[in-house]
């Protein structure tokens, strides 16, 4: 069992503390409830942004490279990162760098200096980032999902923002921002690794003794009226087709979500997987296949993504659309069932290895579910689900109102790919 405990401050921080045998580092992880969902039209791409300014200097580091130069000298690995629903930011160092990782972490969000220069000057950094996106449909490809999947909505629009939008960020709107979301009842903070002679509670408790609470602020719920398969053709110059076939699924929370993942695993997330099997080995038609889930508080996707021949396009969305199908009109045998609860299995514990994992498996159970559960929980659910439950979530679910399909291509005639979908 993984060894954790969970404390909140009277401010409303929940902290996680995980030590670790048999490693001598450490991770430092900051996990804040907010993400690009949270935003407005004006403020799209604010929370990107801002994980970025984070890095620009405070009154004790004045310079990104007095930050850069502070964790490079005991040879730490940070980072930080942004999705819809939130923003972490983390440290890993050798276990007796504690103490440093938590002070620039902590500096870093409540002692940014936000100046006016390097706000200007990492709107043409952010802007390159959105450009270097653009250019790369395999990733573009998602953003194209979402804006089919949820049109006009936060969770439609890009997490870096539009480049119009960026420009006009002031520090005021930093500032607001930061002093708005990133509160102690909103934010996680988790450390997992080798211990040291110092108390990681008690030095927590110390940096936030004196940031005060506040009420959490919530995001904006999602309407979904979709009635007819949907259909995206993002128009570029490519050799290849990029896709995003899938489904509208349910939310995070819902109690089926064992049943997605082990559905999941043997449909697309494995090199002998379904998916791998009949579109790359069996008829050469990517290099790359895969399937995943993207869920959210309040709804979720489920689809497969490929990047096809343009003149095998077609061909390649039926395909996996059969394959679609098959979930709902075939049975899953008991070989298949077993291989994919292993492999959960082993992902799972392969996946929590390091610090930082660790970390992060804690923080965000605590964050999206309000709740820790041990791995060995985990993976008993998935080891109840059976080929009927995904036979029946596939009944209900992979049907022609949650059908979309998204494609980065030259193509300017959808007409044939809207028949494909209809004929689902």
């Amino acid at each position: 069992m993984l060894n954790y405990k969970l404390t909140t401050l009277p401010n409303g921080l929940k902290l996680i503390t995980a030590p670790l045998e048999n490693t001598k580092a450490v991770t430092v992880l900051f996990l804040i409830g907010v993400g690009s969902r949270y935003e407005n039209k004006n403020l799209n791409g604010i929370s990107h942004f801002l994980e970025h300014l984070f890095f620009k200097g405070t009154k004790k580091r004045p310079k990104t490279l007095d930050i850069a130069k502070a964790l490079d000298a005991v040879g730490a690995s940070y980072n930080a990162f942004t999705s819809e629903e939130h923003t972490g930011f983390f440290v890993r160092a050798a276990s007796e760098h504690f103490e440093l990782a938590l002070d620039i972490l902590f500096d870093m969000l409540y002692n940014s200096a936000f100046l006016s220069e390097e706000i200007e000057r990492e709107k043409g950094v952010i802007v390159e980032e959105i450009n270097m996106y653009q250019d790369l449909p395999q990733s573009y490809i998602s953003e194209v999902a979402k804006q089919l999947f949820y049109g006009d909505q936060p969770l439609g629009w890009q997490t870096t923002g539009l480049k119009e939008t960026v420009q006009k960020f002031s520090r005021e709107d930093f500032v607001s921002y930061r002093d708005k979301f990133y509160t102690p009842e909103n934010m996680i903070v988790a450390v997992a690794g080798g211990k040291n002679n110092v108390s990681w509670q008690e030095k927590i408790q110390e940096f936030f003794a004196k940031v005060e609470a506040k009420r959490k602020e919530e995001y904006l719920k999602i309407k979904e009226n979709q009635t007819k398969p949907g259909l995206k053709m993002h128009f570029k110059k490519t050799d290849q087709a990029h896709l995003i076939l899938g489904f509208r699924t349910p939310a995070r929370s819902d109690k089926r979500r064992p049943v997605l993942k082990v559905l999941n695993n043997l449909f697309g997330e494995t090199m002998s997987s379904r998916l791998f099997t009949e579109v790359r080995e069996k008829r050469g038609l990517a290099y790359y296949v895969s399937s995943e889930m993207a869920d959210f508080q309040d709804t979720g996707i489920f689809g497969a993504s490929a990047g096809v021949d343009i003149l095998r396009a077609k061909e390649a969305v039926k395909v996996i659309l059969e394959e679609f199908n098959k979930l709902k009109t075939k049975d899953i045998s008991a070989e298949e069932l077993k291989r994919a609860k292993e492999n959960l299995k082993g992902r799972m514990y392969l996946g929590l290895e390091e610090s930082f994992a660790v970390a992060e498996f804690l923080a965000e159970q605590q964050l999206f579910w309000g709740k820790i559960e041990h791995p060995e929980e985990i993976i008993s659910k998935y080891e109840k689900v059976t080929a009927s439950d995904i036979k029946k979530f596939a009944k209900e679910y992979f049907v022609p109102k949650n059908l979309n399909l998204a494609m980065i291509s030259p193509f300017k005639n959808t007409n044939e790919f809207e028949k494909i979908l209809e004929r689902f």
